[in-house]
């Protein structure tokens, strides 16, 4: 005669094989679309890099002109 707990523990471990396998399928296509999310994103990523360095050098060089300005006003008087 089969022991009925082993038949039971047989059933729950073949529901967390399959549950486990289906969660393993669906956190490899999440990882497919965080990848493909990523690959879009690069253009972005570049032009956002390219604006800041924009936005310093446009800050260094108000920054410059404003210095240079106070030193020609200080040498005039």
């Amino acid at each position: 005669m089969n022991n009925p707990h082993e038949e039971r523990h047989v059933i729950v471990l073949e529901r967390i094989i399959r549950n486990v396998d289906v969660l393993n399928q669906s956190l490899e296509e999440v990882s497919r679309s965080v990848q493909q999310i990523n690959l879009h994103n690069q253009n972005t990523v570049i032009a956002s890099n390219l604006w800041e360095s924009y936005r310093q050098n446009v800050a260094f060089n108000l920054q410059t002109l404003e210095e240079g300005g106070e030193a020609g006003k200080d040498a005039g008087n």
